[in-house]
């Protein structure tokens, strides 16, 4: 076959997302010689791990008993980095058109056009922002992200909100300080009752408060006036810290520009993880079928599902069956 310029300058597949989904492509795309890229809207490899729970460990991946979500992304970029050289990761590109073009996708992101025969989106989902403490100042002491624990060491800390996360940070602020107080405005916990339990031993609960002002200068809070969501006592909370844990919105999908099958945000794909339109894939916690299980592990067993049926397509009369990386790795 007669290679041309366009041919040479073109992807194979175009991941979107370097989430762990995203790098796990990344890796299996490396791995079968394919030539590939990623994009990546945030400014570092990791999506929400990195974005929220850089510090706290995850409990659920195969062959760890527990790891940071930082240690076990910093050990996927690891993995992938044997191949970054042929295979870029760009940050701080959105995708924002992907358009068929004869027998393959351009795609328009933040800075570059892209042209690829495949695109497989790992995005999680798509961008997510956290819900605010209805206040009009800003403060920079009121924290929706939590990048580095030791700096609460000894600090006062109060952390809103009662679901799962909220809990989960409590938890371990209380290893680096000993003041640390949870408020959330229900009786009823979303969290773990283990969870609530165990926080229990370590910090303070205050319950059904709702944060009613802040009283701060200089940018930073000094106080939070709490109100009773039933009697509506007032109650003042002196606090270095407020860590708000409210939950988190994703921002508008850009699945029906893109006319891709969705449904609620979600992506629905087939068991070889194509979408509704020939030649885009997906994987990750932004899709869904009967049965789909949000967990990185199953993420990333969709990405090599994803990756070999592209590789299939690619190249059909070598006929490629899935090889194991022990076969594929020289060192």
């Amino acid at each position: 076959m007669k290679i041309t310029r366009r041919d040479a300058f073109m992807l194979e597949v175009l991941i979107i997302g370097a989430g762990p989904t995203g790098l796990y492509a990344a890796f299996l795309a490396g791995l079968r010689n394919l030539k590939a890229a990623v994009i990546e809207s945030s400014a570092e490899p990791g999506g929400q791990l990195t974005a929220v729970y850089k510090d706290k460990y995850i409990y659920d991946i195969p062959g760890f008993p527990k790891i940071t979500a930082k240690d076990y992304i910093d050990g996927q970029v690891l993995q992938y980095e044997r191949f970054k050289s042929d295979l870029p990761i760009y940050y701080n590109e959105e995708a924002i058109d992907i358009k068929k073009h004869d027998d393959h996708f351009i795609v328009t992101t933040t800075t570059k056009t892209i042209e690829t025969k495949f695109v497989l989106i790992a995005h999680g989902g798509g961008g997510f922002v956290p819900q605010k403490l209805k206040i009009d100042e800003h403060y920079d002491n009121i924290l929706y992200f939590i990048k580095d624990l030791i700096q609460f060491k000894d600090k006062k800390i109060v952390v809103l909100g009662g679901g799962d996360s909220a809990l989960d940070w409590a938890i371990d602020l209380s290893e680096y300080t000993k003041d640390v107080t949870l408020v959330h405005r229900r009786d009823e916990f979303r969290a773990l009752q283990s969870s609530v339990d165990h926080f229990r031993e370590k910090g303070t609960i205050l319950t059904p408060y709702i944060v009613d002002t802040v009283e701060g200068n200089d940018k930073l809070v000094h106080t939070l006036v709490l109100k009773h969501a039933k009697t509506h006592e007032r109650l003042n909370l002196d606090a270095d810290y407020i860590v708000v844990n409210y939950g988190f919105v994703l921002t508008k999908s850009r699945l029906d520009e893109w006319g891709i099958e969705g449904e609620k945000g979600l992506i629905k794909v087939d068991y070889t993880m194509k979408t509704s339109l020939d030649g885009i894939y997906a994987a990750g916690n932004g899709i869904d079928y009967p049965g789909k299980v949000k967990l990185i592990s199953t993420g990333q067993g969709e990405a090599a599902t994803a990756i070999q049926s592209i590789t299939t397509l690619l190249y059909p009369e070598k006929t490629r069956k899935f090889e194991h990386s022990t076969a594929l790795i020289k060192e």
